[in-house]
């Protein structure tokens, strides 16, 4: 049997150290994903290849065979989140930590 594309809102692995808050953009079977979401209980800005139908349905980055996210370190953080619009940008602004200079 054929594993499905998992969509990023249905990724929440590991479960004992991620939980998703909100994925800020999708794009879409063979595209990118951006979310906010918690790892170890810190707001963190995180992002994964999505998979696809076909030969990747899992995407990347994946553990065991389980669709997991990719936590963006702080100092790429602001240049990933000027690509936000005005409305995404002021959420993520609010959840995640100010940055340390």
């Amino acid at each position: 049997m054929a594993t499905k594309y998992i969509s990023p809102t249905a990724v929440v692995s590991p479960k004992r150290y991620w939980s998703l808050i909100t994925v800020l953009e999708d794009n879409g079977p063979g595209g990118s994903a951006l979310a906010l979401g918690r790892w170890e209980n810190s707001p963190v800005l995180a992002l994964r290849w999505n998979g696809d139908n076909e030969d990747n349905p899992i995407g990347n980055p994946q553990s065991r065979g389980l669709a997991t996210w990719f936590v963006v370190p702080d100092k790429y953080r602001e240049f990933i989140l000027q690509t936000l619009s005005s409305d995404k940008l002021t959420l993520a602004r609010n959840f995640l930590p100010k940055p340390t200079k």
